[in-house]
């Protein structure tokens, strides 16, 4: 691939990462390091995978230069490139919540199959500080190879000071994920109690908190929000207050392979409604950063809705029917969006209020954590 930006440095790891078969979903954390000797802003970034069939999706992190020690030591006692790191970068216990900020760890971006190169709009950047250095956790998915694996981060920087640059933030809003086997599916994973433990088996503890955490911090439990229609169709959905605030830069939505449908929407069943994003035939493999066709500016007080819908029938017949939940595996799901902001300059009476109290139904982003990832046995 053939990097769509002018880059001002190109990172790897250092030394191509060889996984196993044996490991069918590898989430590996791969650290690459600018070296940054003064503050900068990012203006631009392209994640180039280089087994590119291999790569379900990355997550690019920007990580505070006082994380190093504990990134270096978790990578350290890990044999080979980089290290484990399912349900998070697992930073000394510092596991980035669902709005992808806090603890010392921010969101750059997110890659799937379709993405190419990103940009900010002239005048704004990723502000960067000294020493600040990027954990790449790739979702590798291993079946019947596992060749090495040398994927670059290509980052390009502002010319200009800083702080001349408005400031770029990067918000996750998620949905859970709740499908259950139709009543003619029969099967010891069709409970969700044994399929939560067989999450746990291959990922770690942190699945099921994940999974579980979703749903309540969605006003709901999983018996709650699990449905399926006698078409096999699933449908979810849960609002957030808008944490990332300013101008929309881009939307970004993923799901797996029984995806049919995503939105998102700010401010729904409003009069101020707008929809940010509607895939009506979900694709995999076409996966974008979209941009707003107009602008659209996100307040305080704001609620975005995240939609997800999904088709039983698109699960492989041969498989163990199973009820299928939040999960990173290929063949789990998920209903996650990213939404790129740009910082605004509020003057005179466009200054918006202070974001509202939380409310039960509604959910702040930043305070879902999960255990620190462990090993499965």
């Amino acid at each position: 691939m053939i990097n769509r930006i002018d880059p001002d440095v190109t990172l790897q790891a250092d030394a191509p990462y060889q996984g196993s078969t044996k490991l069918t979903n590898d989430y590996r954390c791969l650290v690459m390091d600018p070296e940054l000797k003064t503050d900068t802003s990012l203006t631009g970034y392209e994640f180039v995978p280089d087994k590119n069939e291999f790569v379900h999706h990355a997550l690019i992190f920007r990580m505070a230069a006082d994380l190093r020690p504990t990134v270096d030591a978790r990578d350290k006692a890990d044999p080979g490139t980089g290290y484990g790191c399912f349900g998070g970068v697992g930073a000394d216990e510092v596991v980035p919540s669902p709005s992808g900020m806090g603890g010392g760890t921010d969101l750059v971006a997110a890659w799937a199959p379709g993405q190419s190169s990103g940009t900010f709009p002239d005048g704004s950047g990723m502000r960067l500080n000294q020493g600040d250095f990027f954990v790449v956790q790739v979702h590798y998915h291993f079946v019947h190879a596992a060749p090495p694996d040398h994927s670059e981060l290509a980052l390009r920087f502002g010319k200009d000071p800083v702080d001349d640059y408005d400031d770029i933030a990067v918000t996750q809003y998620l949905a859970p994920a709740e499908i259950p086997c139709r009543p003619d599916e029969q099967g010891p994973l069709c409970d969700r109690d044994a399929m939560m433990d067989d999450l746990a088996d291959r990922y770690g503890s942190s699945a099921p908190v994940i999974a579980d955490g979703l749903n309540g911090m969605c006003g709901g439990t999983p018996e709650m929000n699990a449905n399926v229609d006698e078409d096999g169709m699933s449908y979810s959905s849960c609002d957030h207050w808008a944490l990332g605030t300013g101008q929309v830069v881009s939307v970004f939505g993923h799901m797996h392979e029984l995806g049919v449908g995503f939105r998102l929407t700010l401010n729904p069943d409003t009069p101020d409604e707008k929809i940010l994003l509607d895939i009506d035939r979900w694709d995999f493999n076409w996966q974008l950063n979209y941009e707003p066709a107009d602008e659209v500016v996100i307040k305080p007080g704001d609620i975005v809705r995240a939609e997800c819908s999904w088709d039983r029938d698109l699960i492989n017949p041969q498989t163990e029917p199973r009820w299928v939940s939040w999960a990173e595996g290929t063949e789990d799901e998920m209903c996650y969006s990213a939404l790129t902001t740009r910082e605004q300059h509020w003057t005179g009476t466009e200054q918006p209020p202070d974001g509202p109290e939380i409310e039960p139904g509604l959910i702040d982003p930043i305070t879902l954590e999960a255990d620190s990832p462990e090993a499965a046995d």
